[in-house]
């Protein structure tokens, strides 16, 4: 953490130093956010006996984490207190987590949400369903990994792993 620490302040003191070098004066940009790709997968808790498919596009309006996790992944476990602390507190302001199984079956998700419980929404489908919205998140090849989409289904945030701890 120390040297992390001393490198990033080396890096802000060299872009403060090049800002204040600039001739020209320096206006903010607003960032450029990516839409979220629309997806439609498997609940594994069924909302009503008759839908078990969720689209994210159904979720607008609120603020969306889509997590990308699998149950033989150690850190994407630690995730799933933090997840369900998250979700209680933040649902009633329109905040949604859809846990995205890359690689488990129903029936293997079953038996894992038995032993440690989510609040929160999980996902699954064929591996051609699930490999085709991997890929439209940019392929990754390790997990989990974490993306936080706005009410305007823009993708303003990602997590490269597991995100636990405050």
């Amino acid at each position: 953490k120390f040297y992390l620490s001393i490198i990033i302040f080396f890096f802000a003191t060299l872009q403060s130093q090049a800002i204040e070098n600039q001739n020209t004066s320096f206006k903010a940009k607003e960032p450029e956010y990516i839409p979220a790709y629309d997806f439609k997968l498997h609940l594994l808790q069924e909302l009503t006996e008759n839908d078990s498919l969720i689209n994210l596009s159904s979720f607008r309006g609120s603020v969306v984490l889509i997590n990308f996790w699998a149950t033989w992944c150690g850190p994407c476990v630690a995730e799933i207190p933090e997840f369900n602390h998250f979700y209680d507190k933040y649902k009633d302001q329109k905040f949604e987590i859809l846990s995205i199984s890359i690689s488990d079956s129903e029936k293997q998700l079953n038996k894992f949400v038995k032993k440690f419980p989510t609040n929160y929404k999980i996902l699954f489908g064929s591996p051609d369903e699930i490999g085709v919205v991997v890929q439209n998140y940019g392929g990754f090849n390790s997990i989990p990994v974490s993306y936080l989409v706005n009410r305007d289904g823009m993708i303003v945030r990602g997590y490269p792993s597991a995100i636990v701890g405050e």
